[in-house]
């Protein structure tokens, strides 16, 4: 079994109808915080009782507006008729279209078995569940189509299904026939119950119970409150499966060294505890109780126990594992389940991008606040190997991207310091969200003939290629030797993609004599601001304002210190910015002035 969509509608953050299609395999969600990742794995609860409606100016426009009463949860289940077969009693029934009736000469043994026989040979079976208004509505699809709805709060709808009876002792085929008839919904929902118990969704906020009864069922419960009874149940049966446990666990958390679940003296019940030493150091009097543990211990215990013991596939939600787990141990445990736990359906939600490094998703789900409503873009897992091969190509890292609104493109490494700190002080609205990033050495573009424009096409595909690298805002260039009229030209030529900045390069912003004295004076070489005033008056303003302003300060830096000191710009333009900020920001204003426009913003007064 495998959760293949789910849908929201009128729910919590999300008015819109919003589909997040899934596969088998690891499935990411991934977004900022009240973005609607945890609210849309709720849709696994099947909770008929959910309803939450949506709440905000998109649909209550005026104070004191009612929103519809209504919230709308949509899940399609993917199972196959041996699955199906295994969750069922002997006598088991699938909805099959009602159409199906006018095209069959008998309803009797030999036109079931001839349907039975059509969905063995095409076994997958879907199950839709709608919840809405508290009614739960269900339809199949199989290899025959669709069947006719089935409504929860209605005992007498009447639908077209395949009835089978099997004998319990050789699982043989006994009796068959094909009905319309009502009274279904109590079968489908013993059904509906069956699938749920193998949906697993754990957190921060859900977890495990330390201690359980002596009595009950080794199989886990959906909130892991028998996890006691059960590890205690493994340890007794299958010995071999607990000492794979404890290792897998001491593989997470190499404090621990077994788990254990002994019986509370005087109490009906089971204590689930971690030990410090291995079993062999017989030193049980070292255990530690479980609600003595961190958060994170329990649910992976619960996680592994699952993935351990259950002989069919289930659903396993893990909703921010990064916010109970330390990095080194989340990489631990998504290898286990990788490598352990194929057959199994995972879906994560994370705002980290450890998960994304992590696994190889079959999906990735990106959420996102709208200003009032979420709303969702999926990538397919297919594509994330290419897309971080040419993000590679480019220098660049996922994480880089993770988390960003919009990417600026810069000329070079020193940029790449630089304008975020730029970008804080002068453009406070959109510096949080903006990841820059340098592009491919230019020199290195040339050395390929690639032109200024080839070079936006590249980055402009790369932005387009996927929801997980943001929306571009530009590519900004040094000017160097270009004149304006050629800069003006290679931007109409980009779609305005490239920009230049105004001067030669960044290091000519920074030609102050006081900037260049208390830096200087900084690397030891404590020169006056009237000697490097002196020299910078040696070039005329026409010529200062069109040197290579590296250039410029590497001669200073050289001749000031009488060769002591060079000048490096990764080093030394950081520093003459944070001076210049820091004491005479009026001296950047100019610079302040050029990014304000890039990113479209308002100009400050000055």
């Amino acid at each position: 079994m495998y959760v293949n969509s789910i849908e929201m509608e009128n729910y919590k953050c999300f008015l819109k109808p919003q589909e997040i299609l899934l596969a088998p395999g690891f499935n990411l969600f991934v977004g900022a915080n009240n973005s609607g990742k945890t609210t849309a794995l709720e849709a696994l609860d099947l909770d008929s009782t959910i309803s939450s409606p949506h709440r905000s100016v998109a649909n209550l426009p005026e104070y004191g507006a009612s929103p519809s009463p209504h919230s709308r949860l949509k899940l399609s289940l993917t199972t196959t008729l041996n699955e199906y077969r295994g969750i069922s009693t002997t006598n088991i029934q699938i909805p099959i279209p009602n159409e199906i009736l006018k095209n069959i000469s008998s309803h009797g043994n030999v036109a079931a078995r001839q349907l039975y026989d059509g969905i063995c040979e095409s076994p997958e079976i879907v199950i839709f569940i709608e919840i809405h208004g508290g009614n739960i509505r269900t339809a199949y699809k199989t290899c025959h189509g669709f069947s006719k709805i089935v409504n929860s709060k209605s005992n007498n709808d009447t639908i077209c299904s395949i009835y089978m009876d099997f004998n319990p002792s050789d699982g043989t085929l006994q009796n068959a026939q094909v009905a319309n008839s009502g009274g279904i919904e109590r079968h489908l929902a013993s059904i509906r119950e069956k699938y749920r118990s193998r949906i697993y969704r754990f957190s921060a906020q859900r977890l495990p119970a330390d201690t359980s009864s002596t009595a009950g069922d080794p199989v886990l419960q959906r909130n892991a409150g028998n996890l006691p009874y059960c590890i205690n149940h493994l340890h007794s049966n299958d010995a071999e499966g607990h000492r794979i446990l404890c290792n897998w666990v001491h593989r997470i958390f190499p404090s621990v060294k077994w788990i254990q679940a002994p019986p509370i003296p005087g109490n009906q019940a089971f204590q689930l505890q971690c030990l410090p030493e291995a079993p062999s150091k017989r030193r049980h009097d070292l255990a530690v109780s479980l609600d003595k543990m961190g958060s994170g211990i329990g649910n992976v215990i619960a996680i592994l126990y699952v993935v351990l013991t259950s002989r069919f596939p289930q659903v396993i939600a893990i909703d921010e594992p990064n916010s109970f787990l330390h990095p080194k141990a989340l990489r631990e445990l998504l290898g286990i389940l990788s490598q352990e736990g194929k057959q199994h359906q995972y879906i994560l939600t994370a705002h980290s991008p450890d998960v994304l490094t992590a696994v190889s998703p079959a999906t990735i789900t990106m959420f996102s606040l709208n200003e009032t409503y979420s709303v969702t873009k999926q990538v397919s897992g297919k594509d994330l190997p290419s897309l971080r091969t040419d993000l590679a190509h480019l220098g660049i890292r996922m994480t880089d991207l993770h988390g960003q609104d919009r990417v600026l493109w810069v000329e070079g490494q020193t940029e790449e310091i630089v304008i975020p700190v730029l970008l804080r002080h002068f453009c406070p609205e959109v510096a949080a969200g903006t990841a820059v990033l340098r592009v491919e050495h230019t020199g290195a573009f040339e050395k390929k003939g690639l032109s200024p424009t080839e070079v936006a096409k590249i980055y402009q595909r790369l932005t387009a290629s996927s929801a997980l690298v943001p929306p571009m805002v530009a590519i900004l260039l040094d000017k160097e030797n270009r004149k304006s009229s050629e800069c003006k030209k290679i931007c109409q030529e980009s779609s305005g993609a490239i920009h230049f900045l105004e001067r030669k390069m960044l290091e000519n912003y920074v030609l102050h004599p006081d900037a260049i004295s208390a830096v200087l004076t900084e690397l030891g070489e404590p020169i006056a601001s009237d000697t490097v005033r002196a020299e910078l008056d040696s070039y005329s303003y026409e010529n200062l304002a069109s040197a290579n302003g590296s250039e410029v300060l590497s001669n200073i830096f050289s001749k000031l210190s009488e060769a002591r000191l060079e000048f490096r710009k990764t080093r030394d333009t950081p520093s003459l910015i944070d001076w210049l900020l820091a004491n005479q920001p009026s001296a950047l204003v100019d610079l302040e002035d050029f990014l304000r426009r890039l990113f479209g913003l308002p100009l400050r007064a000055h």
